[in-house]
Parts: C-alpha cells; sequence; structure tokens
C-alpha cells in the first residue's frame, strides 16, 4: 500500500499524524476581540494586552509544509484528515471508482486517502480537506513524534500529493469567465469540476448585475 508504518526521527511532507490539537480562527469568538479592541483603542494606555481562551479540537492531519521547513523557529501546516461522506462514493463498485479517479485527478479542494487495514485510522478511507488548513508549532512534535505519528507516504503517492497541494495553493479565481461569450462560456462550464463550476457560475452572475 501507500503507507509507510515505520515511525521516523524528522517529519516529512506528506506525514500523517493523529491526536494533534488544532486551532483555527473559526473556533475564535471574534464579537468578544471586536468588543475588546473597541475599548481597546478608545483607552490612553495603548497597546492593552487581552487573554482570550481557545479549546483546541483533537484532529487527524496531514503535513503540507515542505520538508525543508520543518525545523525548530517554524510552524509546521496541517491539512485534516476527515471522513468521507456516504454520498461522496458510491456502493457500485465501478462507479466507486470512478468517484475516487475524479477526486484524484479533478478536485481540487480534497484528496483521498486509501483504506489501510493495518492502520487502526485507515480502516475506512479518509478525504483530505485543504480548506481545513491549521498550524503546529515544530517543538510540540520535537521529542515525542512516536506519539503522534500514524504512516509516511510512498515517494510516488506524495508525489501526487504535492501536484494537489500546488493546484490548491495556485489555483486561479475565474473572474475570466467574464471574457468569453455566451457558447464558449456553455463549452467552459462543462470542462470544469462541479465545485469550479458552481465558482465561474456565481462569478457569471455576479457580472451580469
Amino acid at each position: 500500500m501507500i503507507y509507510d508504518k515505520n515511525t521516523p526521527k524528522t517529519l516529512e511532507q506528506g506525514d500523517i499524524l493523529r491526536n494533534i490539537p488544532k486551532i483555527t480562527p473559526n473556533q475564535i469568538n471574534f464579537d468578544q476581540i471586536k468588543d475588546y479592541w473597541k475599548n481597546t483603542f478608545q483607552s490612553k494606555m495603548l497597546p492593552i494586552k487581552g487573554t482570550f481562551q481557545v479549546k483546541p479540537i483533537l484532529s487527524n492531519g496531514v503535513i503540507l509544509s515542505q520538508s525543508c521547513d520543518i525545523r525548530p523557529g517554524f510552524s509546521i501546516l496541517f491539512a485534516e484528515l476527515t471522513d468521507i461522506p456516504e454520498n461522496k462514493l458510491s456502493s457500485s463498485l465501478k462507479k466507486r471508482i470512478r468517484n475516487i479517479k475524479k477526486i484524484i485527478r479533478d478536485d481540487t479542494r480534497i484528496h483521498y486517502f486509501p483504506p489501510d487495514n493495518e492502520i487502526e485510522l485507515f480502516k475506512e478511507p479518509k478525504l483530505l480537506d485543504f480548506k481545513s488548513l491549521f498550524f503546529i508549532p515544530f517543538e510540540f512534535f520535537q521529542d515525542n513524534i512516536h506519539n503522534f505519528f500514524i504512516g509516511r507516504l510512498q515517494n510516488n503517492a506524495l508525489k501526487v500529493l504535492i501536484e494537489k497541494i500546488s493546484r490548491f495553493f495556485t489555483r486561479l479565481a475565474y473572474e475570466d469567465v467574464m471574457f468569453l461569450s455566451r457558447d464558449e462560456i456553455s463549452q467552459y462550464l462543462n470542462e470544469l469540476t462541479e465545485e469550479e463550476r458552481i465558482i465561474a457560475e456565481n462569478t457569471i452572475k455576479e457580472f451580469n448585475k
């Protein structure tokens, strides 16, 4: 399979870790912060420091940071591993294979991780969600990698992941659709994935107001 389960001495891009503390902006009470900053701006004692409590969510994730950036003083970028929605893969084997290939080849927002009976987390396949990103300081893992490590992607599988990372972070906005004629737009939309088509259609609506 595509996973190397031997715990390494150092982490690399594509490594899969479990039970890591995820903190993202949507876990923060911004109404509380907004009120705090209003009071701060009205104070003559600028700057006023504030303390806010955020409870981390335990998550499973895959390292997106380049291996050369995984070192002391740096934070490691993760994307979250999630369960696959029931309607994402068909029960029909033929359709299931087609859907898996579509995720791997066409979908810029997610990536597919196959099952592996020897790894508890992968008793069922997983999706890597590029929309759910978070950072963890390198020092958090420095002396206890074995507590978090699940597996490392084999070389060819890592190459595919790197390509997906590149496609996600270099994704262009679809404002270019406004330069196309009606016939060209129709053809253009047919060539997009469902998610990309929704973005393009919203762009068209925006420019046709």
